[in-house]
C-alpha cells in the first residue's frame, strides 16, 4: 500500500511541475473582436472567456488532487448551464442550475470551490447569486428559498416565504438584498440580517407592476428590473418608488423577445441580454437603443441562449448558457 501511494505521489508531483493549462485568451484575436466594426469608434471589446478554474489560471492544490486521485472522485469543474453571475473584487460567483451548484472563483487567492448545499440541503435549481459585504446569497427557484452563506461557503441562514425566487442583487452601501419573486410578481427587500423590510409590485401591466419579473441590477441610485413577460425594463428608486420604464415586444433592434440579464456601466448605459436573438442590447437612461453586440455561434464574442449578465468596473460578464461558459467584455468608452 505504501509503495502504491508513493507511485501516486510521484506521478502527481511530476504532473504538478508540468506547464499549466493556458487561460482561454487568444491575445492575437482580442484586439480584433470589437463593436461596432471599424471605421466606427469601438465601444465594446471582447476580453476572454472561462469555463473551468484553469481558464482563470486557478489550479487545484497538490493535496486536493492527491485526495481526488486516491478516492477516485476528482472534482468535475466544468460548467453545465451557467445562468447568473455576481462579481465583487476578486470573487466571481456563477450559479449553474444545470449542475445544481454555484461555482466560486477567487482570482486573488487562486482558489476554486463548488457550493452545492446549505445546512445539509442540496440545491435543486440555483438560478440567482449575489455577493454581499461578507456573505453570498443563492436563490433556488425549485426549493423556493434564498440561502445565505459566508464567502467560504459556510451556512448562515435561510430566507423563506417565496413562491419562486430568481434574480438577486445586494446593495453594499445600504446593506439591502433585493429579490425578484417571479411567480408572486413582486420585488422583496431584506436587510443583511434576513429581515424583510418591504415589497412592491402585483401581476399587472400598469407602471410599477410586473408580469414574471426576473433579473435585477442596481446603480448608485436606482433599481432596474427585467419585467420579463411585459417585455420591458422598469426603473425604481432604492425604496421601490417607480421612476420610468422602456421596451416593447418585438424582434428588431431596440425591442425584446426574451429579455434576461441586465447591468449598468459607469456611464449609466443599460445592458439587456436577449436570449432568443443571442445578443446583448445597450440603451441609454431614457431607454433609447444605442447598439448591440453578439450573435449566434460558438466562437469568441458569439452566444448560444445567453442568460445572466453582471457589470463590475466596466467589465461585462455574460453567462453564455448553452455554450457552457462565461464571456467577459470591456466597455471602452463613448
Amino acid at each position: 500500500m505504501k509503495q502504491f501511494i508513493m507511485i501516486g505521489l510521484t506521478a502527481l508531483l511530476i504532473s504538478g511541475c508540468s506547464t499549466p493549462n493556458k487561460p482561454v485568451i487568444d491575445e492575437l484575436k482580442v484586439s480584433e473582436i470589437i463593436w461596432p466594426s471599424p471605421p466606427l469608434k469601438p465601444r465594446i471589446k471582447y476580453l476572454y472567456q472561462f469555463a473551468n478554474p484553469t481558464d482563470l489560471e486557478i489550479h487545484e492544490s497538490f493535496f486536493s488532487r492527491l485526495w481526488g486521485w486516491l478516492s477516485g472522485r476528482s472534482l468535475n469543474t466544468g460548467m453545465v448551464r451557467p445562468y447568473s453571475i455576481a462579481v465583487k473584487e476578486q470573487l466571481i460567483a456563477v450559479a449553474d442550475p444545470g449542475k445544481k451548484t454555484v461555482h466560486l472563483f477567487n482570482t486573488s487567492s487562486s482558489e476554486y470551490k463548488q457550493i452545492n448545499q446549505a445546512d445539509e440541503i442540496y440545491f435543486s435549481s440555483p438560478v440567482g447569486v449575489a455577493i454581499g459585504n461578507n456573505q453570498i446569497y443563492i436563490s433556488d427557484s425549485k426549493l423556493a428559498k434564498v440561502f445565505v452563506l459566508t464567502k467560504d461557503g459556510e451556512f448562515v441562514r435561510t430566507i423563506e416565504g417565496f413562491k419562486r425566487p430568481t434574480g438577486l442583487y445586494f446593495n453594499n452601501k445600504t446593506s439591502r438584498l433585493y429579490v425578484s419573486d417571479t411567480l408572486d410578481h413582486k420585488i422583496v427587500v431584506y436587510n443583511d440580517q434576513g429581515q424583510k423590510e418591504f415589497s412592491f409590485g402585483h401581476r399587472k401591466q400598469k407602471e410599477g407592476d410586473f408580469n414574471f419579473p426576473s433579473h435585477l441590477a442596481l446603480d448608485n441610485n436606482n433599481l432596474y428590473v427585467n419585467d420579463t413577460m411585459n417585455f420591458r425594463v422598469q426603473i425604481f428608486d432604492l425604496d421601490g418608488k417607480y421612476i420610468s420604464n422602456f421596451g416593447k415586444h418585438g424582434d428588431s433592434s431596440g425591442y425584446f423577445s426574451q429579455p434576461k440579464g441586465i447591468g449598468i456601466d459607469s456611464k449609466g448605459h443599460i445592458y439587456v441580454v436577449d436570449a432568443i436573438f443571442h445578443r446583448v442590447q445597450i440603451f441609454d437612461q431614457k431607454g433609447r437603443y444605442l447598439m448591440d453586440f453578439g450573435n449566434q455561434g460558438k466562437n469568441a464574442g458569439e452566444f448560444w441562449l445567453p442568460s445572466g449578465l453582471f457589470i463590475y468596473q466596466d467589465k461585462i460578464y455574460v453567462a453564455d448558457s448553452y455554450n457552457r461558459r462565461v464571456q467577459v467584455f470591456q466597455y471602452v468608452g463613448g
